[in-house]
């Protein structure tokens, strides 16, 4: 039997997580969180996944979505993959889907290259290879290595934007940083140059082009780009010997390019007015005079301040939360304090105001945007793309400060934000992701605008590389799932082992297996939702109170076959908002271990529990649900938000009225 009480966290969370955390959570943690310490992840290929939960989510998304997603591409609006010959052939006009569809064909391609560093699959090697010798071909008609399907087939004079152009719409900068990051993670994945040589030529020529002068301060009106430019940047660092291989190779530029992307964006004209009448805004910027300054994005993109000096995230929030993610990836390698302090301040601001309990942000569907600090309807937008740019921030976030806390909210995320956005079946898909349905709305087969499937399946081909971490003197379990990791520490060759039921039971059995007796120590998070852990190392108690940057920190000499077993306490519970959250007065949400609950059924949004609720759980179908009844004494049962609207359009709610 499950007990419900009412669960306090640490933060001034937004999302039904309030103060007064027992000191002994990793959030009340009182180190200075601005204080860097970069870790290093395991990467993909070296991470086995073998276990009840993702296991069988994974092969599902491998052997089904990517070749849904392939297939619906290739079927849309007569086939937007047949962009890309048009462009090969010299032919205009004719572009098949939206401006930004070469960006999402480049995600799809790096989502799939890091499925492949998991699971070697020739078959989808050869399908991407296709797609590559295609890309390519159109990318090689232009010295420069410039292919931006949209505007070489409908608007060839208005490269970049400009020449009457509309960088908002033909999202250039976001396409051609998207092709450098696929050219990247296609690399990693086979070993196979021609699309990361296309990357690096058009990297080149943005690098020639992009610069503080007048007519050149260009900034991307989506973000992504800025990211990618690191991405090859590190690879390069990492490979030097790639240099002799691809064309005028200058990893430092490539940096400096994400740098001054990231530092320009809140320096222009400050006009058009984007708080008016949009297509008059849209009708100043084709009439720009690019020659004494650059018209701003406004909040929209993040524009209209220095993001490196704004206290709060604003605008599209897929846009906000990719730049956010840049600004901490970035900092972690310059090393600079006013992007460390800038990272730390809007993830604050976006966890503790402006996030839902879900780790969804994006309150209105005007503009996708970020609402003010506790205006979280439960009717809200939630755009899937946005909480997958949540992840990948607090991902980096906890690659750049070390900090358990990154690691929380990624796992709250991946379990709930994210993991909704695609049915059990692999193949229909959510764009929105509200915590209350009325009982009309459905996954969608596919959409005019299918960016969410691809931002999934890149966040979930990195995911392998979320869960193991190291230092120069420690292996970190950043995450709970069956399998392995394989790592040096201190220079010896590390295997970490889990045995785990994780999420549905907290039990956790690490076995730790160096090459030899070493000297190093574990790190294990235990999670702020966690209200009492044990843990032993060879049936001996080790104490959790103590915490490393929010980590349990386990250090002695270990040998082959110790082993670790932590038991998180994983009762069901009952949530209780933010008193600043007007949408959720009275109301609770319910809560077991990572994943938050909703119920699904006739009469769910009118239901109200009674304020002494009596949660059991009982383990259907591989699921854990949780039951309860009604203030007015009728069943309820909850199933995790993840699976929500895949028995059909049923009513659904997350926040739950208390009665009185």
């Amino acid at each position: 039997m499950a007990m419900s009480r009412r669960v306090f966290l640490q933060g001034i969370s937004a999302t039904g997580i309030a103060v007064l955390a027992p000191p002994s959570l990793g959030w009340a943690s009182q180190e200075p969180t601005v204080v860097p310490h970069p870790i290093t992840p395991v990467p993909i290929e070296h991470v086995v996944i073998d276990d009840a939960f993702w296991s069988p989510k994974r092969d599902i998304w491998r052997t089904v979505t990517v070749w849904d997603c392939f297939r619906k591409f290739e079927e849309q609006g007569n086939g937007v993959l047949n962009n890309f010959d048009r462009v090969r052939d010299g032919l205009t006009g004719g572009h098949a889907g939206q401006p930004w569809h070469d960006g999402l064909i480049y995600e799809m391609i790096r989502g799939a290259s890091d499925f492949l560093r998991s699971h070697p699959d020739p078959e989808l090697e050869a399908k991407l290879d296709n797609y590559v010798s295609r890309i390519v071909a159109a990318a090689a008609k232009d010295p420069g290595g410039y292919v931006n399907t949209y505007t070489q087939l409908e608007c060839p004079t208005q490269r970049w934007g400009l020449n009457g152009g509309l960088e908002v719409w033909q999202h250039e900068f976001y396409n051609l940083g998207a092709l450098v990051d696929a050219g990247v993670h296609h690399y990693r994945a086979t070993g196979k140059t021609p699309l990361l040589e296309a990357g690096v030529r058009i990297a080149n020529t943005m690098a020639n082009l992009v610069h503080p002068k007048p007519g050149h301060n260009l900034v991307p009106a989506h973000e992504l780009p800025e990211e990618a430019m690191l991405g090859l940047y590190e690879l390069l660092k990492e490979q030097p010997e790639l240099a002799s291989k691809l064309p005028n190779v200058d990893a430092d530029r490539y940096l400096r390019l994400a740098e001054f992307w990231i530092e320009n964006r809140g320096k222009n004209t400050g006009k058009p007015d984007w708080q008016g009448e949009r297509s008059k805004s849209e009708r100043e910027v084709r009439q720009f005079d690019y020659t004494h300054g650059r018209p701003s994005w406004g909040d929209y993109a993040q524009d209209a301040k220095p993001i490196l000096q704004q206290d709060e995230v604003v605008g599209h929030a897929v846009r906000s939360t990719l730049l956010c993610s840049a600004v901490a990836a970035v900092g972690r390698v310059n090393g600079r304090e006013d992007y460390h302090q800038a990272a730390v301040r809007l993830w604050e601001n976006m966890v503790f105001r402006r996030m839902h309990v879900t780790g969804g942000v994006g309150a209105f569907a005007n503009e996708e945007a970020f609402g003010p600090d506790y205006v979280l309807p439960n009717d809200a937008y939630l755009e899937t793309c946005a909480a997958i740019g949540a992840g990948f921030f607090h991902a980096n976030m906890n690659r750049t400060f070390g900090h358990a806390r990154y690691a929380d909210e990624l796992e709250r995320t991946l379990y709930n934000g994210i993991l909704c956005g695609i049915s059990l079946g692999g193949d229909k898909y959510n764009y929105q992701n509200p915590l209350v349905s009325d009982g009309k709305r459905e996954r969608w087969d596919w959409h005019e605008c299918p960016c969410c499937p691809p931002m999934f399946m890149k966040i979930m081909g990195a995911m392998p590389g979320y869960i193991y971490a190291t230092d120069a003197d420690s292996a970190y379990i950043n995450l709970f799932a069956g399998g392995h990791g394989s790592m040096k520490v201190k220079g010896v060759d590390l295997v970490l082992k889990q045995t785990t039921d994780y999420p549905w039971d907290g039990k956790v059995l690490v076995t730790v297996e160096p090459a030899h007796e070493t000297a190093f120590g574990l790190m294990l998070r235990i999670p702020a939702w966690c209200q009492h852990a044990t843990l032993k190392v060879n049936g001996q108690p080790i104490a959790t109170k103590e915490r490393t940057r929010g980590y349990v920190r386990v250090e002695r000499t270990w040998k082959l076959g110790d082993v670790v077993e932590l038991d998180l306490s994983m009762p069901a519970e009952t949530l209780h908002p933010h008193p600043k959250v007007e949408a959720n007065k009275a109301r609770v949400a319910l809560m077991r271990g990572p994943l938050v609950y909703c119920l699904e059924s006739e009469g769910a949004t009118t239901a109200a529990l009674p304020k002494d609720a009596n949660l059991t759980t009982e383990r259907l179908n591989g699921v854990v649900a949780i039951h309860t009844n009604s203030a007015d004494s009728h069943r309820l049962t909850a199933i995790p938000f993840y699976a929500n609207g895949n028995q059909g359009p049923l009513p659904m709610a997350v926040w739950i009225p208390q009665a009185s």
